[in-house]
């Protein structure tokens, strides 16, 4: 009986979290914010994104690893990018859960030939959301504070 509740409860908690983080992608940012982070941290995700939805060939043990490691640089920055905002907000939490969920339920689609690419999509558009997020906070920043510098990604 504890079985079924704790499986009950998880996918209750799971099923939160996907609606939450389903509603959060669904925003729209002011203006692609996310080009000037790519452009300065030079992610991988959009050529991985744009491969994946031409179908086009790609190697997933090197996307799942580009993947990944855009991810954690875009919670690095969003974390410790501007001195003003130590934290990541309730969303970007959410969304870091999501995502890592989606990353291990990668491996196993990988594994029984499931429709692997439909979570890779997902997994990028959490990048775009996190990249957009970072730049909003960047220039938000940069404007209310005139520090420039903020901008630089060689002092980040």
């Amino acid at each position: 009986m504890s079985v079924v509740v704790l499986v009950t409860a998880s996918a209750l908690y799971l099923f939160y979290v996907q609606t939450i983080c389903k509603k959060a992608l669904r925003r729209e940012f002011g203006r692609a914010y996310f080009k000037q982070v790519i452009e300065a941290f030079r992610l991988e995700y959009p050529q991985l994104r744009d491969s994946i939805a031409s179908n086009g060939p790609f190697n997933y043990a090197q996307a799942r690893l580009a993947l990944k490691w855009d991810f954690f640089t875009l919670r690095y920055l969003l974390k410790k990018g501007v001195p003003s905002w130590r934290h990541l907000t309730r969303v970007e939490r959410f969304l870091g859960l999501y995502f890592r969920f989606l990353l291990f339920s990668l491996a196993i689609r990988h594994v029984f030939n499931l429709n692997e690419r439909e979570a890779m999509v997902k997994l990028a558009s959490i990048l775009q959301y996190l990249a957009n997020s970072l730049g909003e906070r960047l220039i938000f920043t940069s404007f209310t504070t005139g520090d420039w510098e903020l901008l630089n990604p060689a002092r980040i």
